[in-house]
């Protein structure tokens, strides 16, 4: 044996050498050397310096590091000095894709990659806040500014009519059912968005809508490291709510409506003006000011008419609050492991006086090579959460139309200061004598009751993975999402609306465990001019969803709080669902010459959520790339262009979350008939032919680098969604108003583009600008019946999801300053056709409300959408910046249109002051009055209140200073920055003006939405 030993070692040689880059000829750790015979392998340690030992017949040593280009060296004696070039196009960057990772220049479909470094500058408890303008052909909406809200998110269009739109979450390899709010942002390595059919089909029944993967960190540095890092900050709204009208305002346009109403209703001028200045503090139902009538017949307010009090709602209820959040975590590895484990705090009271999200949360990813065939793993994260306060809709409307004139603690006239309790605190008012907002009282809502929720989850990844022979392996994932929801709400018993009833408590506790457990064999070989990789597997997943809630009222004194002390059952309720998915996968890829690339893949489902007869479902795509820039005819280029190379796929993905996991089973409800019988009724009809709506998905791309300075991609892509969900209209007689069915259709299609660039590069300054872009066209392309209202919209086959349809305005009256509607006059001519003969003017609105007076008054969906970067560097310095832009597509703001006419006790926008009078009959807003509420209130729902909503937002900006290694050496650190950053800055758009944030749904409708806000923070990151 010893004998044997000696010779093996004779015929094997040492190499060394070090590594350093070309960029500032520093030494470069972590550099991947491998002998390109035996394809071992070693990394370069924290002097650049490597050493190894190579076969005899090894020539070649193969290098490569993440953002720098890859590199082949001939062995030329045995310590060498090697240099390595920045690759500011990374085209061979490595990305996570389904079921394993592959590389960016053989890649057919269709993914772009947000990296670790972009997520740490936006501001976000939520990871999908963070992705809005990072990504081509994504479109992501912060549709509120509560803590802890999730954004809305759409891949390449809108895949669903009536079912989710949402794509599939994966964390480390799995499908993700927990909570996206319990993931710490800061323990992302990247997340990749797969957007066509080559990219998801592994993904079958849930990737109709696009996959977002989220990959988190583990060990990646030989010498351990400790990285903590901390942001302390303020926010505010980034679009102000519209100014409030103070109490002379309000009060003199209340007067103005009323003069106007008696005026109509036939009354004389002078009996007119005395009757509104008489009732105007009857409209609010109180009266502010010191004296009786402090409007006069004039409509000016009295000179002696003082205010007594000022109800400041906005600044009682909205404060710049303090933004804090703490992350630590311990890395490292070694040749037979590595590790990362990390712990997070974040408290982030928002805006709003009654809110708060606040997270624990912990993670630890271990991985070790038992030996040269084992390796094992497992990460698990675990989080705790406690939401409070969420300010709903209705809080955010009084916010907008909540008068001065009310005050928010009561007032005592006969004393002329606010009433105090037997504690000397001001008593909270509530407004039972309001003509409006009676009973409502926010402010004292968060000091009497509570609604928090706490949420805590706990995930895990698993895994083993055995290799049998160079390049077969196989690998067992099991995985488990966790997570436990409950809500304790309370109502006080003395105060406000459930003080009728001596209180009331609401308890709900949902609890949700999935787990997926998959078996995967790959193989991958390498031939001459060909290389092979082959993907098979099997996975099964399960689902288990329980929800038990209960209310009660009445209970017997203030103080106690606990349901079981409340006296009446009002409420009681539980439920279980469980959803199964049973599936079969294959991918096959396959290169030749390193310029021919198809890959294939199949997967079949069988789903829990429908009829056995039609549960299985089957899913695939084809994809294939040229790689141009690699044909020998293209070397005469090779000095400029780094990569040009044509990309196609289709395939067939589908869409199971139709919104019930029993989507094809009948319901029953219990209740009573009106002689109070009890009884069982049919709540919604079976069908056992449901099935999965089907995305059928084309995409063709061209991908380029040039000069080793700018990349890019250009792509266009066609959804087809068909088989579309939608309630077929039945028979009155049935007593059923519909049943589901399988039989719509619509379609997506448009071009997206990314440019990146490298515009200046060396030792000490560095700048980067990133650019990325889309446009699609949403269009039905079959429907159950020739059209379906659906609010402000009416959908018709050719016609967009989202384009709204209604009356056309055409302005206020100069004459009478009443609002004009477009009226089209038809005549039939000689052919006996019905033909427009002219478009007038008129003031009844009851004229134009038939549907061949209206008409479509645009797309929601902006014409094209994106994100623009720019990253400086200089020295320690570093600057970047992010604007977000959406240009075209229509808002129809009716958080704007609500307040814009009379409404009795209400407070109007401050565009009303400048409402038509017979002084100012050029007026843009209608004349005020009482008499025509019901017209002026209809306009509302006209394209009077659809606006373009074309915006800009700076969506981040950081500026940050690294301390230079010199001097941090001396304190054993490593590396220590500074940072300030700021979330939102600046919003540019139309929208902003009326106090509207342009940034809603992606139906471009408002409802009283809370917000986005903007925020500035400060930070360090402290590396050990």
């Amino acid at each position: 044996m010893s004998l044997w030993g000696h010779l093996l070692m004779a015929q094997e040689k040492a190499v060394s050498g070090i590594v350093v880059s070309t960029e500032d000829g520093l030494p470069m750790i972590g550099v991947a050397v491998v002998d390109k015979q035996t394809m071992n392998g070693v990394t370069t340690n924290e002097k650049g310096e490597f050493s190894m030992t190579v076969s005899p017949r090894t020539k070649t040593l193969h290098l490569s590091y993440l953002g720098y280009k890859t590199k082949e060296v001939t062995i030329s004696g045995r310590s060498m000095k090697i240099e390595m070039e920045p690759d500011m196009v990374a085209i061979d960057e490595v990305m996570v894709v389904a079921y394993g990772t592959g590389k960016k220049s053989t890649f057919t479909g269709s993914a772009s990659v947000v990296k670790k470094e972009s997520l740490e500058k936006i501001k976000a408890s939520n990871v999908t806040q963070a992705l809005q303008g990072q990504s081509s052909g994504v479109q992501v909406l912060n549709n509120s500014g509560e803590p802890g809200e999730d954004a809305t998110i759409m891949i390449r269009g809108i895949g669903s009519m009536n079912a989710s739109s949402s794509p599939l979450y994966v964390v480390d390899g799995t499908a993700y059912d927990g909570y996206l709010n319990a993931i710490n942002p800061n323990d992302i390595e990247s997340m990749t968005i797969l957007k066509d059919a080559s990219a998801t089909a592994l993904y079958g029944s849930r990737a109709a809508n696009g996959v977002v993967m989220i990959t988190t960190r583990k060990g990646a540095s030989e010498k351990g490291q400790i990285n903590f890092r901390s942001t302390w900050g303020f926010s505010s709204l980034a679009v102000g709510l519209p100014d409030q009208l103070s109490p002379d305002q309000l009060s003199q346009l209340t007067w103005r409506a009323l003069y106007n109403g008696y005026l109509d209703s036939g009354y004389r001028d002078e009996d007119s003006r005395s009757y509104a200045s008489y009732y105007v503090m009857g409209e609010f139902g109180n009266n502010p000011y010191n004296i009786d009538m402090p409007v006069g017949t004039d409509g000016k307010m009295d000179p002696d008419a003082k205010l007594n009090y000022w109800g400041d709602w906005r600044n009682a209820l909205l404060k710049s609050r303090l933004r804090q959040e703490y992350t630590i975590d311990f890395s490292g590895k070694n040749k037979k492991a590595d590790y990362f484990i990390s712990a997070g705090y974040l408290n982030d009271k928002g805006v709003f006086s009654i809110q708060r999200f606040e997270r624990y949360s912990t993670r630890a990813n271990l991985n070790y090579n038992v030996n040269k065939w084992l390796k094992v793993g497992t990460n698990i994260s675990l989080s705790h959460s406690v939401r409070e306060g969420s300010a709903s809709d209705q809080t955010v409307w009084l916010l907008r139309t909540m008068p001065t004139v009310y005050p928010i603690y009561e007032w005592d006239s006969a004393t002329n200061a606010y009433r105090l309790d037997k504690n000397g605190n001001r008593i909270f008012d509530y407004g039972n004598y309001r003509t409006s907002w009676s009973g409502t009282n926010p402010l004292a809502d968060d000091t009497y009751n509570k609604s928090p929720w706490t949420h805590d989850d706990v995930s895990n990844r698993t895994y083993f993975e055995i290799t049998f022979i160079p390049g077969l392996k196989w690998r067992t994932n099991f995985s488990v999402d966790f997570y436990q929801y409950n809500y304790d709400g309370y109502v006080n018993s003395e105060y406000g609306f459930a003080a009728g009833y001596k209180g009331s408590a609401y308890k709900e506790s949902d609890r949700n465990l999935s787990y997926t457990i998959n078996n995967l064999v790959t193989y991958e070989k390498s031939f001459g001019d060909h290389s092979l990789s082959v993907l098979l597997g099997q996975e099964a997943y399960a689902l288990e969803y329980k929800l038990l809630s209960a209310e009660k009222q009445g209970f017997p004194f203030p103080g106690v709080t606990e349901i079981g002390s409340a006296a009446v059952m009002s409420s009681m309720n539980s439920y279980t669902d469980k959803y199964r998915l049973l599936s079969w996968l294959s991918r096959v890829e396959y290169d030749y010459k390193d310029r021919y690339y198809i890959s294939g893949s199949f997967r079949t489902d069988g789903s829990s959520r429908f009829h056995p007869d039609n549960r299985w479902g089957q899913f695939w795509s084809l994809g294939g790339s040229w790689r141009i820039s690699n044909e020998e005819f293209m070397k005469p280029y090779s000095s400029w262009l780094d990569n040009l190379k044509l990309k196609a796929s289709y395939g067939a993905v589908g869409n199971d979350n139709l919104g019930t996991y029993y989507a094809y089973q009948g319901l029953y409800a219990t209740g009573m008939n009106n002689y109070r019988d009890p009884g069982v009724m049919v709540s919604r009809l079976s069908n056992k032919d449901l099935k999965w709506e089907t995305n059928l998905q084309f995409n063709v791309g061209l991908d380029f680098a040039v000069f080793n300075k700018l990349s890019g991609s250009v792509e266009w892509f066609s959804r087809k969604s068909k088989d579309l969900l939608f309630t077929l209209p039945m028979a009155p007689s049935t007593g059923m108003s519909g049943i589901d069915r399988n039989i719509g259709d619509v379609k997506n299609q448009g071009v997206e583009f990314s440019l990146n660039y490298a515009a200046i590069s060396n030792k000490d300054f560095k700048w980067t600008i990133d650019l990325n872009g889309t446009s699609y066209k949403n269009r039905i392309t079959k429907l159950p019946q020739a059209e379906v209202n659906a609010g402000v919209f009416k959908w018709r086959e050719g016609e967009s999801r989202y384009n709204f349809w209604g009356i056309e305005y055409a302005g206020v009256n100069p004459e009478t300053g009443n609002d004009q509607y477009w009226k089209t006059i038809y005549e039939t001519n000689d052919k006996g056709e019905k033909v427009v003969k002219e478009r007038v003017k008129t003031e009844n609105y009851n004229e134009v409300t038939s549907d061949s007076q209206q008409k479509y008054l645009g797309d929601a969906i902006p014409k094209l959408f994106g994100g623009f970067t720019n990253n400086f560097s200089y020295k320690g310095i570093d600057l970047s910046f992010m604007i977000y832009y959406s240009i075209g597509g229509k808002l129809y703001d009716s958080d704007y249109a609500q307040s814009m006419y009379y409404r009795r006790g209400y407070s109007m926008h401050p565009d009303m002051l400048d409402s038509w009078t017979p002084e100012n009959p050029n007026a843009e807003f209608p004349r005020l009055t009482t008499y025509y509420n019901y017209a002026n209130y209809m306009s509302s729902y006209t394209s009077k209140f659809i606006f373009n909503n074309s915006f800009a937002r700076l969506r981040n900006m950081t500026l940050g200073y690294t301390l230079p290694k010199n001097f941090t050496k001396k304190f054993q650190v490593n590396s220590l920055r500074l940072f300030v950053q700021g979330d939102n800055l600046v919003t540019i758009g139309s929208a902003a003006r009326r106090g509207t944030d342009p940034e809603q749904s992606i139906s471009g409708t408002t409802a009283n939405r809370f917000p986005v806000t903007k925020s500035v923070s400060f930070g360090l990151q402290l590396n050990l």
